[in-house]
């Protein structure tokens, strides 16, 4: 492949696809890669957004409306899973809501400590990227102040 004008091997990839322990932790690297690019990205920028419409009107809680959505906390820990490592570290205000579930999948307290669920590499995760895009298309377009 030639990037930049030079001419990239792709020896070092092809060794590590030979190898299986190497090609399993390059698959699990890319679906935990595509776990964070459907779900904590996505889910600051909602946050974002909603807080910050929130300051500028007063009609409307955006925030409040996120929070009550079905999919908020199990969101919100999976977001928090995948920014400590892939590993569940539950803070205080989670205990209590605990377990949740969420399409069949049930967060609980003795996760705490263990990697995120193979269930969410794939099709969940999609699932709650869909949810979470849901929701943000039914939300109002900010108005410049």
């Amino acid at each position: 492949m030639e990037v930049r004008d030079e001419w990239r091997s792709f020896a070092d990839l092809a060794d590590m696809l030979e190898q299986q322990s190497s090609r399993d932790a390059l698959s699990s690297d890319f679906a935990l890669n595509q776990l964070h690019a459907l779900i904590r990205a996505p889910f600051g920028i909602l946050e974002a957004y909603c807080k910050n419409y929130d300051k500028a009107h007063t009609a409307r809680c955006l925030w409040k409306e996120m929070q009550g959505a079905p999919w908020f906390h199990f969101a919100r820990i999976i977001r928090n899973a995948i920014s400590h490592n892939f590993r569940f570290y539950y803070v205080q205000k989670d205990k209590p809501l605990l377990p949740i579930v969420w399409n069949g999948i049930t967060l609980s307290l003795e996760m705490e400590g263990q990697s995120v669920v193979y269930e969410l590499w794939h099709k969940k995760g999609y699932e709650l990227f869909f949810e979470m895009k849901a929701f943000a298309e039914a939300l109002p377009e900010a108005t410049q102040a």
